[in-house]
């Protein structure tokens, strides 16, 4: 009687299991593609995430306020551009403008200005090494070309006598308020730092340097206020460029 039991047993079907409700989902023609666009917006909101933070964090690197760099290839990059250190009125005595007597001369490459017009700072960009970077001063030259007397726009210690391979002898003076004048491009260098210099005082002379070729013989004059370049222009007595002759 057993083994007939087992027999019927044995024939009879094997009942098949509910399926659970994840593979009830899983059926669904809409599954697969709900769970694709799903996981591809989990991903981009990652991706978003990132980039924000990447953003975030070159934005705080950035408004750290540096030093405006001299007109060199190297320290562009550095350069703030921040807005300008304006002159207090009656702190600072007017600039002359960094020419011997006598001499003709000429404004060449002006000042990098921010707020200038597109087509203007695109005139003053500096080209080095197939790359641009802003002209921190204005360039001044002779009209016939030939080197000329460079003197001390204003009285103050010489600070700093250097031979730049790229932009040539370098002369810095300071000044009183935070203030320092530089003269590039020079031939010719007559004061040693420490020195005392006075308004007017012949301090080099013009010549060439690597960084600016295109502009031959000039003076590179660079002002800085607390060690932010600055358009040396708003300093300068008005009228004389005109003048071309002092």
């Amino acid at each position: 009687m057993k083994i007939m039991e087992d027999q019927k047993n044995q024939n009879q079907p094997i009942p098949f299991k509910k399926a659970s409700a994840w593979k009830k989902v899983l059926g669904k023609k809409w599954a697969f593609p709900a769970i694709y666009i799903g996981t591809a917006a989990i991903i981009l909101a990652f991706v978003m995430w990132y980039q924000g933070s990447i953003i975030s964090t070159v934005s705080n690197l950035t408004d750290v306020k540096e030093d405006v760099a001299v007109t060199t290839p190297e320290t562009p990059a550095e350069q703030p551009q921040g807005e300008e250190a304006v002159p207090v009125a009656g702190t600072t005595q007017p600039l002359v403008w960094p020419v011997g007597k006598q001499v003709q001369y000429e404004l060449g490459m002006s000042f990098y200005d921010e707020q200038a017009s597109k087509d203007d700072q695109q005139k003053a960009l500096v080209k080095y090494n197939n790359s641009f970077f802003p002209h921190t001063g204005i360039d001044l030259k002779s009209t016939d070309g030939k080197s000329f007397d460079v003197v001390a726009a204003l009285a103050g210690k010489v600070v700093k006598v250097e031979n730049d391979p790229l932009v040539g002898k370098v002369i810095e003076v300071e000044h009183a308020d935070k203030m320092v004048t530089a003269y590039q491009s020079l031939e010719n260098v007559v004061v040693k730092p420490g020195d005392e210099v006075t308004q007017g005082q012949v301090i080099g002379s013009a010549g060439r340097n690597e960084y600016e070729k295109d502009s031959g013989v000039h003076l590179h004059f660079e002002v800085r206020v607390e060690n932010k370049a600055v358009n040396p222009e708003q300093y300068l007595i008005q009228g004389e460029p005109e003048v071309k002759n002092q």
